[in-house]
């Protein structure tokens, strides 16, 4: 059955709060047991991630020219950030709010400021969603994303406004037009100096009084998210979000309710939030496991994990964005939409050409070498049942039909040259169905 082991409740705690794990992580965290494990993932700052903590291969003054241009150097970075790292559900959060605040460099055209946007995730998205929302809407990417650099008081940008309702808190059908245009003379002023950084231009705000979801006030920008954050709807499109992400599509409106009911009680806290939903006994479901599809970063991240391959080349992120999830350039303001939506006829055969290239990657001195024969030897594997027992479980958890593991076995064979077959015997079960799920 799925899920009837800790290892393999572990294995699936990875693969959703962070982006799989080596067989050397694995063990560990199947030592500490899931309970655990989960503690460890919900307070990153405990944990030591210098390892991790490279330095930005350029310098990230906003406002040279030559290091605006470096977006793939920093796609690159973070993609590596994310490989190494300890702290496996920060830098997911991390990923879930680009998400979630979809900003892209194809608009902002500004590396330094991508990257200073997602350090403000990693060290906000685990706290309070209010904080977060309020930093997010002074980000000088955002600005630059949402057009609130030009939101003066005399003709009021309504771009920023709209997404902050819309996308970032209530959603679809809480809102009016009003709301919105009122919303828009709030955020008037918040800009940026000619160094790209955020600046409050009191000149250009509108300070008067407003009539805002039913309150009049004269309400700020801070006024107005407070009273965002506050609605009800909020707290049910932003665990609703969370659940999609890190759980499955189909959520039922009992389980929202109490996940919503967590946020609200909290204060807004993220960490709590997610708490609740790990824990919960929908997490560990028979309809979560292995119920959807690997987005583009988990599958490299986890494959590369799991076949502790070495030195991963450059070209990584454009691997990625033939996949569909080109980091820092999310497709619109909706961010990547996910699910089914990762699988087409193109990114299919992209995500079947990475995993072949990893499991023929046999000279240690090019990029992506994966040591089959290392694991072999680790674990005096020669017979064929071994062999494949070891690569379902590692890779699959097991989970294939028994006629698919016989046929993997009698691919085996008595073959003299072990490395070989058992490299083909990886890349067939890196393109079974359930390896394209999570």
């Amino acid at each position: 059955m799925p899920l009837d082991t800790e290892r393999s409740r572990v294995a699936h705690l990875l693969r959703r709060a962070g982006f799989g794990a080596s067989e050397a992580e694995l063990d560990g965290y199947t030592a500490l047991g899931v309970q655990a494990t989960l503690d460890r993932l919900l307070n990153p700052e405990q944990v030591d991630d210098t390892a991790a903590e490279q330095p930005v291969p350029f310098d990230l003054d906003p406002t040279s020219r030559d290091n605006r241009r470096q977006i793939e150097p920093a796609k690159v970075w973070w993609f590596s950030r994310m490989l190494a790292t300890q702290r496996p559900l920060a830098e997911k959060m991390t990923l879930f709010w680009h998400t979630h605040f979809a900003t892209a460099n194809s608009k902002v055209a500004n590396a330094p400021l991508m990257l200073n946007q997602i350090q403000l995730f990693r060290q906000n998205g685990l706290g309070s969603f209010e904080t977060l929302l309020q930093k997010v809407t002074r980000d000088p990417a955002m600005l630059i994303w949402l057009d609130n650099r030009q939101n003066r008081k005399a003709a009021p940008h309504q771009n920023q406004a709209h997404e902050v309702i819309e996308l970032f808190t209530v959603g679809i059908g809480n809102y009016s037009e009003d709301d919105v245009k009122t919303g828009a003379r709030a955020f008037t002023g918040h800009m940026l100096d000619r160094s790209f950084q955020y600046t409050f231009n009191r000149n250009q705000h509108d300070g008067g009084d407003k009539t805002f979801m039913g309150q009049t006030g004269a309400f700020d920008a801070d006024d107005i998210l407070a009273i965002l954050v506050r609605h009800p709807a909020t707290a049910r499109f932003i665990t609703t979000k969370l659940f999609h992400f890190f759980v499955h599509d189909n959520p039922d409106a009992a389980t929202i309710d109490r996940l919503a009911g967590t946020f609200t009680s909290s204060g807004f806290d993220i960490r709590t939030t997610l708490r609740d939903l790990l824990s919960g006994p929908e997490f560990l479901s028979a309809a979560a496991y292995h119920g959807q599809i690997k987005q583009p970063v988990d599958l490299v991240i986890g494959s590369l994990k799991a076949l502790n391959a070495q030195n991963p080349g450059p070209d990584v992120v454009q691997t990625l964005r033939r996949m569909g999830q080109d980091l820092l350039n999310p497709p619109d303001v909706s961010g990547w939409k996910g699910g089914s939506a990762w699988i087409n006829s193109s990114t299919l055969f992209e995500r079947f050409n990475f995993v072949n290239k990893l499991a023929t990657a046999s000279e240690p001195a090019r990029p992506y070498f994966t040591d089959v024969g290392g694991q072999l030897g680790a674990h005096a594997l020669s017979a064929p049942d071994g062999i494949a027992d070891y690569y379902l479980n590692l890779l699959v958890d097991g989970d294939v039909t028994p006629e698919a593991r016989g046929a993997l076995v009698t691919y085996l064979g008595d073959s003299p040259d072990v490395d070989l077959k058992a490299r083909g015997l990886v890349h067939l079960v890196m393109a079974v169905p359930s390896y394209q799920l999570a």
